[in-house]
């Protein structure tokens, strides 16, 4: 059965009527999370007639979806019209974002900048251009001038944290993520990366006490788990990163990252044949990483076998 059958019957309602209905029951289909049906009436209701209301809808039902590139060309027709709102040139610029497309994010935000220059929404979608465009130091200029307007807005404080962390700037971000603990201590982004200034600060309890935390949180952080077993590692709990990885691996048995981990250890511990297993065991499941494990690999064996030759005396 038809969509038009589905929802007129053999009834032959005018053209305004199906596309108001179409329209309407579009919208109310997005409003409840139905989105694919959404979609589907929209795209018939525009079929019948040009409307920019419906065009909207239809654009908001691709947001939700996280369809960026179908969105952006209704928003851009949308951010066209003489009526356009400063929120459907937003919504133009985070989606230029969402696709990466750095230069016409830039455009739309200093269009935007010219019409309200103190809006810390506009200032951070600029510097997230800039950022995109490799211009970091105007990414922080406007992310601090956002901030300065609003000392609240998350998403600026922890850009301009990503980038000086980019940068190397430890010292800087430090009192980003600490603000933005205080704000929301459980959120994983804001955990991870004040873990990773504490350890490039080597600040190392303060650092391992935040991983543990990040790792408790969320067990299948990989990440997480190589940070903290290195720290454990540097302190010489070569038990604690030992059980560390193998809890991990039994979680995940398919984390390349903690077998090699794990085959340091072992290593270490002189278990050279659990290492070596693990070390192959990491390269079977991530053979692009073959030139970093191969001197890793070969020098555990070499000194397995040279192990072995001691023992033996025929030398074989």
């Amino acid at each position: 059965m038809s969509l038009f059958s589905s929802l007129f019957g053999k009834s032959k309602p005018t053209e305004t009527v199906k596309f108001e209905t179409l329209r309407d029951d579009g919208v109310r289909a997005m409003q409840i999370g139905e989105l694919p049906y959404a979609e589907k009436c929209l795209l018939a209701a525009l079929d019948l007639r040009h409307d920019l209301k419906a065009i909207g809808f239809l654009a908001e039902v691709y947001l939700r979806m996280q369809q960026y590139d179908k969105a952006l060309p209704r928003l851009e027709e949308l951010a066209a019209a003489p009526e356009v709102t400063t929120d459907v040139k937003l919504l133009l610029a985070e989606t230029q974002g969402h696709l990466e497309l750095w230069a016409d994010q830039r455009a739309t935000c200093r269009a935007l900048l010219d019409e309200m220059p103190d809006d810390p929404r506009v200032l951070f979608l600029a510097a997230e251009a800039d950022y995109g465009l490799d211009a970091p130091f105007e990414a922080i200029a406007h992310l601090t001038q956002s901030l300065a307007l609003r000392d609240d807005y998350q998403a600026p404080r922890l850009l301009r944290a990503r980038i000086l962390a980019d940068m190397g700037q430890w010292n800087e971000v430090l009192p980003d993520t600490e603000v933005l603990l205080a704000a929301d201590g459980e959120n994983e982004a804001f955990i991870q990366l004040h873990a990773e200034a504490l350890t490039a600060l080597g600040k190392v309890e303060e650092a391992t006490a935040v991983w543990e935390q990040l790792r408790a949180l969320n067990p299948f952080n990989q990440e997480a788990v190589l940070a903290l077993g290195a720290l454990y590692e540097q302190a010489a709990h070569w038990d604690k990163a030992l059980a560390l990885y193998d809890e991990a691996i039994d979680l995940q048995p398919d984390f390349a990252g903690a077998y090699k981990a794990r085959g340091g250890v072992r290593h270490h511990l002189k278990d050279d044949l659990g290492a070596a297993d693990d070390l192959k065991r990491s390269l079977e499941l991530a053979p692009e990483k073959a030139a970093e494990l191969d001197g890793e690999y070969t020098n555990v064996e070499n000194q397995m076998n040279a192990r072995y030759r001691s023992m033996n005396p025929y030398g074989f």
